[in-house]
């Protein structure tokens, strides 16, 4: 077994990371328009949408 060279790790992330948001692209937008126009609220308003958006990442 050998281990990833930082630069293969970062590609497989950078890898997965663009499939779970394409993947999870209508509920990022959802928190992205709760988030619009907001700044400190954000937290409490959009946290439910939040929420969402770390739960279908996860599912990946």
């Amino acid at each position: 077994m050998s281990a990833l060279s930082r630069r293969e790790e970062e590609t497989l992330f950078k890898a997965t990371k663009a499939h779970a948001l394409k993947e999870c692209d209508a509920v990022v937008k959802e928190f992205a328009e709760c988030a619009n126009g907001r700044t400190v609220s954000v937290a409490w308003a959009c946290r439910a949408k939040y929420k969402d958006v770390q739960d279908c990442m996860y599912q990946l």
